[in-house]
């Protein structure tokens, strides 16, 4: 085992003067400059004797450690996965603040230096590390690393927005095809890293029906103390995927919720930097998760039941057999709509306003579905149905958006969450 080193939470430029030191099995020599990044802790292992010049950023601090911070089951589960056969798949369970990240990381590095080539995907779409916030994004890398976000980004799952509450099918749907391009790319080992939702009904039933429709090889589950997940390791009883249990670090940097605000933020800004405004047809792309774009212009029996409730001032409509959608200015009355439904026989009616519009988030794919980027509305024609978007997506192979249903200004700031398929 290791011996006990210092735990450093970031910002801090690390730069190795003399001797050899592990942060999450990479290791580091004499000559060797590590950045843990803002926001950001990771735990560094004295090797040999070593000493270090630092540089400390804003909030950032270092406390030594009496004991080890990479427990021994880490490293007994890390010597096991070197050993195991192609696609095996691993799937990781916590709490919050439990060390998931810096245990996915642990075992990504491990993995790597004894040959094998990793995939990683990241679960957890609030706090993304690989791919922005509102994406299921699957990574791999090429050499160690101290923190999931430098993972090489291979493809992602647009899901919408930060929590998974009112998505769940497509959280669960995201997660399996990740899983399963990683399969299809023939990495040997696949780690997955979840959220830290894991309480509640419907917390339970976002990580059951991953693990159901995943059917991974190992459970890990990382605890503070053995059996306070025993509500979830309780429902997987009976199948065949192995558990075990790992023990969460003994150190660990909590994260608040505006301090989680505000790296998906960051994230979010980062994305968009370089982004610039395109026109996009939504006559020439596939659309997902909204009904405006979907349809045709009316029936003409549509045309007379709501010439008679609009006179000439008929709104902009399209109709499809399920829908009928009216993008205005204002909202509305629902008086209005709900005559429309009852006249129209529609199982929807929506109301779209450029408003609602106005920096919804959406997502980008090609034609084999494989991840462009992310956008923001900035502007919406319905005559011509043209959507001004910011993006670095490309779009000479841009064939689908897919509409989110939070709001994301360019400068990365949360403009609010909505139910799905409002637009």
């Amino acid at each position: 085992m290791l011996d006990p080193g210092f735990f450093v939470a970031g910002e801090i430029v690390i730069k190795v003067r003399k001797g050899k030191v592990e942060i999450f099995g990479a290791p580091y020599s004499k000559g060797d400059e590590i950045l843990i990044p803002k926001h950001r802790s990771a735990p560094v292992y004295i090797v040999e004797d070593s000493e270090f010049d630092m540089d400390f950023g804003e909030g950032s601090f270092i406390a030594e450690s009496k004991e080890p911070l990479i427990s021994q089951d880490w490293i007994q589960l890390a010597d096991r996965l070197v050993k195991e056969e192609n696609g095996y798949t691993v799937m990781a369970i916590g709490n919050v603040d439990t060390g998931k990240t810096g245990l996915i990381t642990y075992l990504a590095n491990r993995v790597l230096l004894a040959g094998k080539k990793v995939g990683i995907v990241d679960a957890d779409t609030g706090q993304s590390d690989i791919g922005p916030p509102s994406t299921i994004g699957l990574g791999t890398i090429k050499k160690p690393i101290i923190h999931l976000s430098q993972a090489e980004l291979v493809d992602a799952f647009f899901v919408g927005n930060v929590t998974p509450a009112e998505v769940l099918d497509r959280s669960i749907t995201g997660t399996h095809m990740m899983v399963k391009r990683a399969k299809e790319l023939g990495f040997d080992i696949i780690l997955m890293d979840t959220t830290g939702w894991v309480g509640d009904r419907w917390g339970r039933e976002l990580k059951i029906m991953k693990f159901l429709t995943i059917d991974p090889d190992l459970v890990v589950f990382i605890e503070k103390e053995r059996g306070e997940l025993w509500h979830l390791e309780k429902s997987l009883i009976g199948y065949t995927s192995e558990i075990c249990h790992v023990s969460a670090p003994p150190r660990i940097r909590a994260r608040s919720r505006e301090e989680r605000w505000n790296i998906r933020a960051e994230l979010f800004r980062e994305e968009f930097e370089d982004a610039r405004e395109v026109v996009i047809s939504l006559d020439s792309v596939g659309i997902m998760y909204g009904f405006i774009g979907t349809g045709n212009p009316p029936k003409e029996g549509t045309l007379e039941v709501l010439e008679k409730i609009f006179g000439e001032d008929i709104p902009y409509t399209e109709e499809s057999d399920d829908a009928i959608v009216f993008v205005t200015e204002t909202r509305l009355p629902r008086s209005t709509l709900d005559s429309i439904k009852m006249l129209l026989r529609k199982r929807e009616v929506i109301n779209v306003t450029k408003e609602d519009l106005y920096h919804l988030l959406i997502g980008l794919t090609d034609a084999n579905g494989h991840y462009l980027g992310l956008g923001i509305i900035l502007d919406f024609d319905p005559r011509e149905k043209k959507l001004l978007v910011l993006t670095r997506a490309r779009l000479d192979i841009l064939s689908s958006i897919q509409f989110g249903h939070m709001k994301v200004n360019p400068n990365g700031e949360e403009e609010g969450k909505f139910s799905p398929w409002i637009v």
